[in-house]
């Protein structure tokens, strides 16, 4: 059984959240589906998540040794890809930040949150009624507004102020636009040095990292989208030098090369519509 929902946040909360999705598998003895794991590919995500139902664990590296995930965890930008590994009825609740809308919520760097879980309780010291409070509810939505209602009250008492950056972080999501780092740092009204420093504070990673995984992001969706192009068509609708610069990107970013990516279970693509 696979459930697949998107809702729209709060708001209250519009500014910084763009949205929620609930994910929902359960492997059933003799059903016709993927294997219970996932490989997340690296992507720019600021996320808030909650697994109300059985615990999954999270592999860095094909050879590292699986770490249990807490019912609720931070996460920043990954630069590699992490995998996932499910239990038998598995229910993710992933709050989408905006770019900078985590750092906002939070008000510490994102620097500890780069391609790694953190328990969300080091952040949010009072998690553990809102947790109760989804493993009781019976419908997705009910288990949404908990949340809603949760985070509306969190941003009421303290949420830092939106600044230029903050918007620029959400226009450098579109890859099409073609500005240079230091087109972007006058933007945000900032020399390129405070600009890179600022983006990494809350962010993540550096500008120009944030700005190759957008493009990556855009050729896996090309390439989702018509299966029939070939990599070097796709390569050239991105942008990238030749095929050979794609390769380079797709063995930081997914450790596997293109024409293999259908072999994989990955989050977004495929089988998992999220993860």
């Amino acid at each position: 059984m696979v459930t697949f929902r998107k809702f729209s946040p709060a708001p209250e909360l519009q500014e910084i959240v763009r949205g929620i999705e609930v994910l929902h598998m359960v492997w059933e003895e003799g059903e016709a589906m993927p294997p219970p794991e996932i490989t997340c590919l690296a992507n720019t995500e600021q996320n808030l998540y909650f697994y109300p139902h059985e615990p999954i664990v999270a592999f860095q590296t094909a050879t590292s040794a699986p770490e249990s995930v807490p019912f609720s965890i931070v996460t920043g930008p990954k630069v590699k890809p992490v995998k996932l590994k499910f239990g038998r009825d598995y229910l993710m609740i992933k709050v989408q930040f905006y770019p900078t809308g985590l750092y906002r919520l939070l008000g510490k760097p994102m620097q500890p949150l780069i391609n790694i879980g953190m328990d969300a309780r080091e952040y949010l010291d009072d998690l553990e009624p809102l947790y109760r409070l989804l493993q009781k509810e019976a419908t997705y939505e009910m288990m949404v507004e908990c949340i809603n209602q949760y985070l509306s009250d969190k941003i009421s008492k303290r949420v830092l102020p939106e600044e230029p950056i903050d918007n620029v972080a959400r226009q450098m999501l579109d890859p099409t636009l073609k500005y240079s780092l230091e087109d972007w740092a006058a933007k945000a009204c900032l020399s390129l040095r405070q600009f890179e420093r600022s983006f990494r504070q809350r962010v993540g990673i550096s500008p120009k990292l944030y700005t190759r995984i957008v493009r990556f992001e855009r050729a896996m969706r090309i390439k989702e989208s018509n299966p029939s192009l070939s990599w070097s068509q796709v390569a050239f609708e991105c942008d990238y030098n030749d095929s050979s610069h794609l390769l380079r990107e797709f063995r930081q970013f997914a450790h596997f090369p293109p024409g293999s990516h259908t072999k994989f279970q990955t989050s977004g693509h495929g089988d998992f519509p999220s993860g």
